[in-house]
């Protein structure tokens, strides 16, 4: 068939979307094309913006037939802003289509046909659901259509997220559906204050600059709201006046820390902290078990929805108590510590020392007494084990980073040969080209996606693998 051109004007059904959230339709049922802001079901009339040898990339025209999957975004921002790409999709239809994406990560990356994988299960709370956001300060803001119409516009401050493909650009925003009102007023006060002083605001290119990101943790459970302002220096005389300016007016706040890099990177990781209020931290419960979450902490951002990922761990497992358990990528034990009650024993092994030592001081939080954690690479750590020789542990619990397993760890565990593992992952494609491998001695018997981050293309997934 013959290829559109650019700037021809097409009319054509999405009956799919992309992962970048772009839609896609068949031209004439065949040639693939990529339509911006549609939904699944629309029928639209589009301007081809360029041709490859595969696709084409269009412009929305115009919406000729609305999608029934179709819904108003809730977020002024969406479009613009790169987070909530699906905010404009039905929440069930959401659903199906992350399902779809482990379904086909299954099956043409891992090479598991026919695979069949549950509905994926979704938030209980699609808005208000993260207990951390991360915002950065530039001097470079990018103006959204509207802005662009405003004559007093100011291009020198903003307070937001980034624009995909600039490092500098960032979205000025008043709010955002993901954390809480109590933090989109804690945005803004902080904007507030610093613009009216004129601090300055780093910048990778002279790398000078003061303000660099806001992070807000808070705990649906405890209360705890835990403000850290990261800066390339410290200024205590700023940062007790800002502490007390955002005190004043939202006494919910439970402590503030001024956190110092001065990394060229633009990462929100932190070399010192000074605590400026509070004690530097904040608690959050999972189930009975409590956690404490510092500046540089991670943890789960869905708190509700993390319950639920780790009771299906619990129910995957379906451990008894004398079973010894190995839980790598462990991180600050937070799986340790859930299972613990149900298990004989877990070590947990973790990389960062950092991430090691919090799993040792949550695990006494807690008075749990059979939990071990150290600090060794995971491929290591099961290279030392393989020498020793199987039968250590009986169950493996894996939770990797988005990168997956590291190819020899994966061969270490054919060695070693643990009776059942349960693989939970981040990212469906770098899992099942892991459980490709381990599909050498194991099958999938169990399979569940979860939905961690609603209206994102995210989405974590539990697989049980037993040794045949």
């Amino acid at each position: 068939m013959d290829k559109p051109g650019k700037d021809d004007i097409i009319e054509l059904r999405i009956d799919d979307i992309a992962s970048e959230g772009n839609g896609i339709g068949r031209l004439n049922g065949e040639f693939v094309v990529f339509v911006p802001k549609t939904v699944p079901g629309d029928y639209v009339k589009a301007r081809i913006k360029k041709t490859k040898k595969n696709y084409s990339e269009a412009l929305l025209v115009e919406l000729l037939e609305e999608s029934p999957f179709r819904v108003k975004p809730e977020c002024r921002y969406f479009g613009t802003c790169n987070g909530c790409k699906m905010q404009n999709i039905e929440y069930q239809k959401q659903l199906e289509i992350k399902t779809v994406i482990v379904k086909n990560a299954m099956e043409r990356i891992g090479g598991f046909p026919d695979i069949e994988v549950p509905l994926a299960l979704g938030s209980d709370s699609i808005y208000f659901y993260r207990n951390k956001l991360e915002y950065s300060f530039s001097g470079d803001r990018w103006l959204t259509e509207d802005d662009m119409k405003s004559e007093n516009a100011d291009r020198s401050f903003a307070l937001g997220y980034h624009i995909p493909g600039f490092i500098e650009k960032i979205l000025d925003i008043n709010e955002c559906h993901l954390q809480s009102e109590v933090s989109n007023n804690i945005l803004n006060l902080t904007r507030d204050f610093f613009k009216s002083r004129n601090t300055s605001i780093y910048t990778t290119k002279t790398h000078s600059g003061f303000l660099r990101f806001l992070i807000i943790r808070q705990s649906a459970a405890t209360g705890g709201v835990l403000v850290n302002l990261l800066t390339y220096e410290h200024d205590e005389t700023l940062m007790k006046e800002y502490a007390g300016f955002v005190l004043r007016q939202i006494p919910q706040v439970t402590t503030f820390v001024n956190s110092i890099t001065n990394r060229k990177a633009q990462v929100a990781y932190a070399d010192d902290s000074y605590v400026m209020y509070g004690n530097g931290y904040i608690e959050e419960m999972l189930g009975k078990y409590r956690f404490k979450i510092t500046p540089n902490s991670f943890f789960q951002t869905n708190t509700l929805q993390c319950r639920r990922l780790f009771d299906k761990v619990a129910e995957f497992g379906n451990f008894n108590n004398s079973e010894s358990v190995l839980d790598l990528y462990c991180g600050t034990g937070a799986i340790s510590i859930y299972i613990s009650g149900l298990v004989g024993k877990v070590k947990g092994v973790e990389l960062s020392n950092e991430s090691i030592e919090m799993a040792k001081e949550n695990a006494k939080l807690n008075s749990v007494t059979n939990c071990e954690f150290e600090s060794m690479d995971v491929k290591d750590y099961l290279e030392s084990m393989a020498v020793e020789g199987k039968g250590l542990y009986d169950s493996f619990v894996l939770d990797p980073p988005r990168s997956g397993i590291h190819p020899k760890a994966a061969d270490y565990i054919l060695q070693l040969e643990p009776k059942k593992v349960i693989y939970v992952s981040c990212n469906p494609g770098t899992q099942a080209r892991d459980l490709k491998l381990l599909s050498a001695k194991y099958d999938i018997s169990k399979i569940q996606p979860i939905d961690m981050f609603p209206h994102t293309f995210h989405i974590e997934n539990i697989v049980r693998l037993d040794l045949r």
